[in-house]
Protein backbone atom coordinates (compact mmCIF):
# COMPACT_ATOMS: atom_id res chain seq x y z
CA UNK A 1 0.00 0.00 0.00
CA UNK A 2 1.30 3.31 -0.75
CA UNK A 3 2.35 6.03 1.87
CA UNK A 4 -0.48 7.93 3.30
CA UNK A 5 -0.32 11.50 4.56
CA UNK A 6 -2.43 11.44 7.56
CA UNK A 7 -3.27 14.49 9.24
CA UNK A 8 -4.48 14.43 13.21
CA UNK A 9 -7.25 16.96 14.46
CA UNK A 10 -9.09 17.63 17.33
CA UNK A 11 -12.97 17.62 17.04
CA UNK A 12 -15.62 19.84 18.38
CA UNK A 13 -16.12 17.72 21.73
CA UNK A 14 -12.26 17.71 22.30
CA UNK A 15 -12.16 14.13 20.54
CA UNK A 16 -8.82 12.99 18.17
CA UNK A 17 -9.60 12.31 15.21
CA UNK A 18 -7.14 11.19 12.30
CA UNK A 19 -7.95 12.10 9.22
CA UNK A 20 -6.72 11.10 5.63
CA UNK A 21 -5.20 14.04 3.75
CA UNK A 22 -6.11 13.56 0.01
CA UNK A 23 -4.58 16.21 -1.51
CA UNK A 24 -2.99 20.14 -0.84
CA UNK A 25 -2.60 22.76 -3.52
CA UNK A 26 -2.03 26.39 -4.17
CA UNK A 27 -4.41 28.71 -5.99
CA UNK A 28 -2.77 31.17 -7.88
CA UNK A 29 -5.70 32.88 -8.25
CA UNK A 30 -6.93 32.87 -4.72
CA UNK A 31 -2.85 33.34 -3.50
CA UNK A 32 -4.06 30.35 -0.69
CA UNK A 33 -3.55 26.69 -0.02
CA UNK A 34 -6.39 24.11 0.34
CA UNK A 35 -5.95 21.02 2.29
CA UNK A 36 -8.68 18.18 0.96
CA UNK A 37 -9.13 15.51 3.78
CA UNK A 38 -11.43 13.09 4.79
CA UNK A 39 -12.03 11.10 8.12
CA UNK A 40 -13.30 7.88 6.65
CA UNK A 41 -16.85 8.21 7.93
CA UNK A 42 -20.13 7.76 5.08
CA UNK A 43 -22.90 10.03 4.97
CA UNK A 44 -26.50 8.92 4.14
CA UNK A 45 -26.02 8.00 0.65
CA UNK A 46 -23.04 5.36 1.41
CA UNK A 47 -19.98 8.10 -0.11
CA UNK A 48 -17.40 9.05 1.97
CA UNK A 49 -17.42 12.76 3.11
CA UNK A 50 -15.15 14.48 2.30
CA UNK A 51 -13.75 18.07 3.85
CA UNK A 52 -11.86 21.18 2.58
CA UNK A 53 -10.18 24.03 4.27
CA UNK A 54 -7.56 26.83 3.82
CA UNK A 55 -4.07 26.48 5.47
CA UNK A 56 -0.56 28.39 5.75
CA UNK A 57 2.09 25.55 4.73
CA UNK A 58 4.35 27.72 7.08
CA UNK A 59 1.96 26.85 9.94
CA UNK A 60 3.69 24.06 12.13
CA UNK A 61 0.24 23.65 14.05
CA UNK A 62 -1.66 23.56 10.86
CA UNK A 63 -4.45 25.63 11.67
CA UNK A 64 -7.32 25.01 9.37
CA UNK A 65 -9.86 28.18 8.08
CA UNK A 66 -12.87 27.53 6.40
CA UNK A 67 -13.35 28.39 2.86
CA UNK A 68 -15.61 31.45 2.17
CA UNK A 69 -16.43 32.05 -1.45
CA UNK A 70 -18.16 30.65 -4.05
CA UNK A 71 -15.14 30.82 -6.34
CA UNK A 72 -13.04 28.97 -3.70
CA UNK A 73 -15.40 26.18 -3.89
CA UNK A 74 -15.79 26.11 -7.85
CA UNK A 75 -12.30 25.48 -7.18
CA UNK A 76 -12.24 22.90 -4.93
CA UNK A 77 -14.98 21.08 -6.44
CA UNK A 78 -12.82 21.50 -9.95
CA UNK A 79 -9.58 19.79 -8.24
CA UNK A 80 -11.64 17.12 -6.58
CA UNK A 81 -12.99 15.65 -9.80
CA UNK A 82 -9.47 16.17 -11.31
CA UNK A 83 -8.68 13.89 -8.76
CA UNK A 84 -11.31 11.21 -8.32
CA UNK A 85 -10.95 11.03 -12.41
CA UNK A 86 -7.17 10.31 -11.44
CA UNK A 87 -7.93 7.60 -8.84
CA UNK A 88 -11.18 6.07 -10.80
CA UNK A 89 -13.53 6.44 -8.47
CA UNK A 90 -16.68 5.06 -9.95
CA UNK A 91 -19.13 6.37 -6.68
CA UNK A 92 -18.00 9.95 -6.84
CA UNK A 93 -21.63 11.84 -7.29
CA UNK A 94 -21.47 15.86 -7.41
CA UNK A 95 -23.78 17.35 -5.22
CA UNK A 96 -26.49 19.78 -6.56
Amino acid sequence: MADRAIMTAIGENGEIIDCDVLFTFKNTATGKCYIVYTENTVDEHGDTEIFASVFDPDDKTLTLFPVETDEEWAILESKLREYERSKGAENYREES
